[in-house]
């Protein structure tokens, strides 16, 4: 069983860069998000229908709703704003570094004490991240980048706990047709709040729709799909962080994709300290304890 969802894992990781890859670029990134929340919105009520599950959940299960939706509203926030000032290769691996917020919060909340190997990971994933941005005349190129990065990568750890504990009370599609039903509304708010000095601001959620209806409909299907492997890890009983940590894998699929497919520089230097990163949070996995 550990083998299956360690692949189902696997798989999850090798898609998941498609979504940010497809979208880098566009005008309007968080209308597209809004957009691409919307389809999971969708995808999850078909979803539903098909597989016979009652669209509604266990009283147990809405605190965990509301927590995923603020993670995951973070989460893309954070994501659009850092992709949109820097490199997908660069900010990526940052991201996807939500392991390391879990096990602090495990530390700080929970009581929980570490080995030594674990301090070397957590070295090793702070190291990769500084490194991978190194240019000449700085360490970091972009301060705010990778603060809004940052946030993403602890929005991440944010809904990866919640989800992980509402997958043992309900099953993933109508936990994600209520959670994303929340977090649609929350982007289109967003949206508009960075259009507040325009007439009709609620606008540019359209538009940014209008002007990529089919990446946007192929992100959020992709999308979708990658993260129904995830989930059904969870309910396999798969620990958070270890589904956290092989999920690092995306972590050079997303680098040897900019490189190839974006052209972006310096492939060998940003591959290798985002080896180090997806070292790093695999030790702090192994290791805790």
């Amino acid at each position: 069983m550990e083998t299956y969802w360690i692949a189902l894992v696997l798989v999850s990781a090798a898609t998941h860069p498609l979504r940010d890859l497809v979208l880098k670029g566009v005008a309007h990134p968080v209308s597209c998000y809004v957009g691409v929340s919307l389809t999971w919105v969708i995808m999850a009520a078909v979803h539903t229908l098909v597989m016979g599950h009652d669209l509604s959940l266990p009283y147990e299960v809405w605190p965990f709703v509301a927590i995923s939706a603020l993670g995951l509203t973070i989460y893309y926030y954070g994501t659009l704003s850092a992709l949109r000032r820097g490199n997908l290769s660069v900010y990526y691996p940052i991201i996807r570094s939500s392991p390391i917020a879990i096990v602090a919060f495990s530390w700080l909340a929970l009581d929980q004490h570490y080995s030594w190997f674990t301090l070397v990971g957590i070295a090793l994933v702070l190291l990769g991240s500084l490194m991978i941005q190194k240019l000449p005349g700085g360490l970091l190129h972009d301060h705010r980048a990778f603060a809004l990065a940052s946030m993403a990568m602890l929005g991440s750890a944010a809904y990866s706990l919640s989800d992980a504990h509402a997958m043992k009370l309900t099953n993933p599609a109508p936990f994600l047709f209520f959670t994303y039903t929340l977090v649609t509304p929350l982007l289109a708010g967003i949206r508009a709040w960075e259009d507040r000095h325009l007439s009709a601001p609620f606008m540019g959620v359209v538009r940014g729709w209008a002007q990529a209806p089919v990446r946007i409909e192929f992100a959020g299907i992709v999308s979708y799909l990658s993260y129904l492997f995830i989930l059904t890890a969870f309910q396999l009983g798969a620990e958070t962080a270890t589904v956290s940590a092989v999920r690092q894998a995306s972590i050079p699929v997303s680098v040897t994709l900019a490189a190839i497919i974006l052209k972006e520089s310096r492939f060998l230097h940003r591959i290798g300290w985002a080896s180090l990163i997806a070292l790093g949070i695999l030790l702090i996995t192994l290791s805790r304890g």
